[in-house]
């Protein structure tokens, strides 16, 4: 990666950043054991805390088929009443805990909006599966801690919802106009997408396929008349239904999200062409162009540091102070010479005629010290310095030679 002028004089303050923010999210989200490696519809933590209910869809779409909990992991206050609703898709469900655990709905069902609640009064967590599919990824957890959302004890900093880098399972394998980046919009209070932009083979692209805004915020799409009738349907189930496919430009259709989670949806008629998206709610803090792309960089953050950073950045420094020692130590001594007195205090004579007039008013003459100047030193200390700028550049080199660091100028 190169870095500008500007970033290789911050990098030292750049690293203590990166090392400083690596850590935040990991403390936040749960660690789980493995319990979701083979749950396709997993994507972080959904933080609720706050809410008095919460409600958890049974039979989702998930692991092939209608075989999830939507969202499968959630987190709750103490107190919260916890609310599994049925979907009536994929056969008989029901919600037990894994192990000695609160949880047990009963017999399987497979009948639409049946309900089974829980209230979770302690804090830990809490794991369960639908017993006749958990063989198929069909698993959830629910996690009771205090707080609510954007508290913590750090100003609201820390996660809450989906991660940093959400995991969409596959999603956009086939959508051509994704490039590994969800465009970072936690700082509008509405978002734009286009639908019918330039994307798999022709018009049949949502643009930015990916987005993540934060609880509260509209989304409109709005139609660009191309590339025939298209429309904007939740992938499972989910809260956008924009109705038949349209083909006229300025067509919108717009959605208020104000729960946290990764909402996907696409164009029904051209899904297979690629035509998909997903809107990310809630996660990482960041401004206009912050978090996982969409927009400028910002100056002194986000650099990139491979190898031994503490070297390199120790290099900086002194590449940076060396010039300012060598200074230090080349400036010769300012020497006053002031009057001398004898032993009782009062000034000496000349051994000529005349008196030596006091100079209690007068500034003393200041002389320099030519006597302790050392030349062997001098020639020393100056050898020193450009040896040592010498292995600096060398360093440098390579460094830059092996392709971990490139340095600009």
């Amino acid at each position: 990666m190169a870095l500008s002028r500007r970033q290789f004089v911050g990098a030292a303050a750049g690293t203590a950043a990166l090392a400083a923010t690596g850590t935040a999210t990991a403390q936040e989200e749960p660690d789980y054991g493995g319990w979701f490696d083979d749950v396709s519809n997993y994507d972080g933590t959904a933080d609720k805390r706050g809410q008095d209910t919460v409600t958890i869809t049974v039979g989702a779409q998930g692991n092939n088929g209608a075989f999830a909990f939507d969202p499968p992991a959630v987190m709750v206050s103490p107190g919260t009443e916890v609310v599994w609703e049925w979907s009536g898709e994929g056969g008989g469900h029901n919600v037990v805990s894994d192990g000695d655990g609160p949880l047990d709905s009963g017999s399987p069902v497979s009948e639409a909006g049946t309900t089974y609640s829980h209230t979770f009064e302690s804090e830990g967590m809490f794991k369960y599966v639908c017993v006749p599919h958990k063989s198929l990824g069909m698993k959830g957890a629910v996690v009771v801690r205090p707080g609510g959302s954007g508290d913590g004890g750090s100003g609201g900093q820390q996660q809450q919802g989906p991660p940093e880098n959400p995991d969409y399972g596959g999603w956009f394998d086939d959508v051509s106009n994704y490039d590994g980046t969800t465009v970072d919009r936690t700082d509008a209070d509405s978002v734009e997408i286009s639908v019918g932009a330039q994307g798999n083979n022709g018009a049949f692209a949502f643009d930015p396929p990916a987005v993540r805004v934060t609880p509260g915020t509209e989304v409109t799409w709005t139609w660009t008349g191309e590339g025939g009738g298209h429309n904007v349907v939740s992938d499972g189930d989910g809260p956008l239904d924009s109705g038949g496919a349209v083909s006229e430009a300025g067509t919108t259709y717009s959605h208020t999200f104000e729960e946290m989670g990764v909402y996907k949806y696409a164009c029904v008629p051209h899904k297979s062409l690629g035509m998909k998206g997903a809107v990310v709610v809630g996660g990482p803090l960041g401004g206009s162009g912050g978090g996982s792309g969409g927009g400028s960089e910002q100056e002194g953050s986000g650099i990139e540091l491979s190898g031994p950073q503490w070297l390199l950045s120790g290099s900086i420094l002194l590449a940076f102070f060396s010039p300012l020692l060598f200074a230090v130590a080349m400036r010769r001594r300012q020497n006053g010479r002031p009057p001398q007195t004898g032993e009782g205090g009062e000034l000496q004579r000349a051994t000529g005629p005349e008196p030596v007039e006091e100079a209690a008013e007068t500034e003393p003459a200041v002389e320099l010290g030519h006597d302790e100047y050392d030349p062997k030193g001098t020639a020393a200390l100056v050898a020193f310095y450009f040896v040592l700028i010498g292995l600096l550049w060398v360093f440098m080199y390579f460094v830059e030679f092996l392709g971990r660091v490139s340095i600009i100028g």
